[in-house]
């Protein structure tokens, strides 16, 4: 018996699954949502790991990008690459984590009424056995309480639809060579006015996806035609489902059952911890620059329309905005005035981890509240980084030439955070350190207990 348990500890897999946040995707042509992860993996493959990327719907509510995920990790145990003696360690970023959450709570919840993930034409996957393999979860940047910049773009919702309609016409005329080149133009000429590295992202991408630019051949015009249908059917999926929205409000809805971690009640949340008290968890919450002044210990004013004087340009602090773009300070002006309301153990564990400098409830990495982000469960960690620094997307990395794009990672929010490649590096090797269950790279894994 003890042979048999030491060679199922040693065939055992690690598999950890990378899930995407809100607008998120796995790669869109050579443009990767987790930028640079896999060479920081490859110090710690021993034989037994293996890094998932899960591609999920960019904007769908939560209960859907959760049974997404639910039906990807079903299919992978129904077929033989996940077994019950496997771990899986599932890594959310922002609405990611949302969708983790959500996963574990539907999986329970089948479990509990005794029905089983059917996939595959057929294939059964017993509820309780995937839940059971969910070993550790990180969170990265989660608005576990919501975020006020969700809250603010439900009030947008006219000239959201717009834009993404604008969005889809230019990639339906991607093919044409002289509708794209003026398109192009102009988000080059914004990128180049304001130094947005969102701006540089869609260009590219629209770049990537006109089979005119980048070097001539058979294949160039393949990956474009192949870019440019990935490109349509995402904005499709936005322009179809945009509820996650609502699911990532710090307010929640007014009507119905909440249908998002981030509205569980009291009840529901104290179920949720005791459902999950077998599983590890490790959480990263970001801290992004200030380019405003607001009192501290209050509140932030809400950014309206109807009044100028909350605009980002107007409110903002010369000094301490330098270094930042249009972009980051708009996202934060968004995001720290609202109805956002930390929970009484998110403060407490905010003095501990930054008794100097404490964390206000305007406080936030450009997308979510910092407070938001505290998990009850685990170690928190607190990083100085906006909210897509820890994915990788804090520099312009050159994509391959010849590609038509120029870059594959970018600095989508240019906040000057000081978070550069020591620190993602470091980041990420603690990442996959608790993963794992080591200390460092090449030790012999950790083995985990087994849990009813």
């Amino acid at each position: 018996m003890a042979d048999q348990n030491a060679t199922a500890r040693s065939n055992k897999r690690f598999h950890i699954v990378l899930v995407p946040g809100f607008a998120g995707f796995d790669a869109l042509g050579q443009l990767e949502y987790y930028g640079g992860i896999t060479p920081l993996f490859k110090p710690w493959l021993a034989g037994n790991e293996v890094l998932h990327y899960f591609d999920n719907f960019p904007t769908a509510a939560v209960v859907t990008r959760a049974a997404r995920l639910r039906d990807y990790l079903a299919k992978r145990m129904a077929r033989g690459e996940i077994s019950t003696s496997d771990d899986v360690i599932l890594v959310g970023h922002s609405t990611g984590g949302l969708d983790i959450r959500w996963l574990l709570w539907d999986l329970w919840g089948l479990h509990h009424h005794k029905k089983p993930i059917v996939v595959d034409g057929g294939a059964k996957v017993k509820s309780i056995d995937l839940f059971k393999c969910v070993r550790r979860v990180v969170f990265l940047s989660v608005p576990h309480w919501g975020t006020n910049i969700a809250d603010w773009v439900q009030s947008q919702w006219v000239w959201r639809r717009a834009l993404i309609e604008q969005l889809r016409a230019v990639v339906a005329g991607s093919q044409t060579l002289l509708v794209e080149p003026i398109e192009s133009a102009i988000a080059a000429s914004a990128a180049f006015v304001t130094g947005a590295g969102l701006l540089q992202a869609v260009q590219d991408a629209l770049d990537e996806a006109n089979e005119y630019n980048g070097r001539p051949s058979p294949m160039r015009m393949a990956d474009a035609h192949e870019a440019a249908s990935e490109l349509a059917l995402y904005l499709r999926h936005m322009a179809s489902d945009f509820r996650a929205i609502d699911d990532l409000a710090s307010r929640p809805p007014r009507t119905g059952k909440p249908m998002s971690p981030a509205h569980f009640g009291v009840g529901d949340r104290k179920k949720e911890l005791t459902q999950v008290r077998g599983i590890e968890f490790r959480s990263y919450v970001t801290l992004g620059r200030r380019p405003f002044r607001f009192d501290r210990r209050s509140p932030a004013p809400s950014w309206e329309f109807a009044k100028p004087w909350t605009y980002p340009e107007i409110t903002k602090d010369a000094t301490l905005s330098a270094g930042t773009d249009i972009i980051y300070r708009t996202c934060y002006r968004a995001c720290a005035g609202g109805p956002f309301e930390p929970p009484k153990s998110s403060s407490e564990e905010a003095k501990r981890l930054s008794p100097q400098h404490p964390i206000e409830v305007w406080d936030n990495d450009g997308i979510v509240n910092s407070l938001s982000m505290f998990w009850p469960l685990g170690k928190n960690v607190l990083l100085h980084a906006d909210h897509m620094d820890i994915v990788g997307q804090y520099k312009n990395l050159r994509a391959d030439a010849g590609g038509g794009r120029k870059y594959r990672t970018y600095d989508l929010l240019k906040s000057d955070s000081g978070f550069g490649d020591k620190i993602f590096s470091k980041v990420w090797d603690d990442i996959f350190a608790f993963c794992l269950g080591r200390t460092h790279a090449h030790q012999t894994p950790a083995t985990s207990a087994g849990r009813p």
